[in-house]
């Protein structure tokens, strides 16, 4: 199964919508609840992100997900990333988003990516550990993880 991380342009807006406010997938990424009008804003702020990059993903022309990473700064950033059609799951798909956005970071000549995981989200945190990222710290709903590249 070949992925494909592509540009996010607006062709991902009415997917993600569906995905991010889904019961079970808004409950696994804790996204909070968003207007159309608020999406597109955010999407149009896009341009102006120097510390923020996105990637639409894809497998055979359907799009699956999004990923990406935030909070650049000169040495690190946060990694986040979601598959939203759920007849992807658990086909390891997870690891090479995580591989991509690794190398991403690398490429920015960053020393570490880090994370935010809900802690019942019990599948993404065994995927992390299984890639290598170890906990920082954990609070009363979220674990923070990193791993060193």
């Amino acid at each position: 199964m070949t992925i494909d991380f592509v540009k996010y342009d607006q062709s991902f807006l009415s997917p993600s919508e569906k995905w991010l406010t889904d019961p079970e997938i808004k409950t696994l990424t804790n996204a909070g609840s968003f207007s159309k009008e608020d999406q597109l804003n955010w999407f149009n702020s896009l341009s102006q992100k120097t510390n923020y990059f996105i990637w639409g993903i894809e497998i055979s022309g359907i799009k699956i997900g999004a990923c990406g990473l935030k909070n650049i700064s000169q040495t690190d950033c946060e990694y986040w990333g979601y598959i939203g059609e759920k007849e992807y799951w658990d086909k390891g798909i997870g690891t090479q988003i995580l591989k991509m956005m690794e190398s991403k970071a690398i490429e920015l000549g960053l020393k570490s990516i880090w994370l935010q995981v809900l802690l019942h989200n019990a599948a993404a945190i065994s995927l992390y550990v299984k890639n290598g990222y170890q906990v920082e710290s954990t609070d009363a709903a979220l674990q923070h993880m990193r791993k060193k590249i």
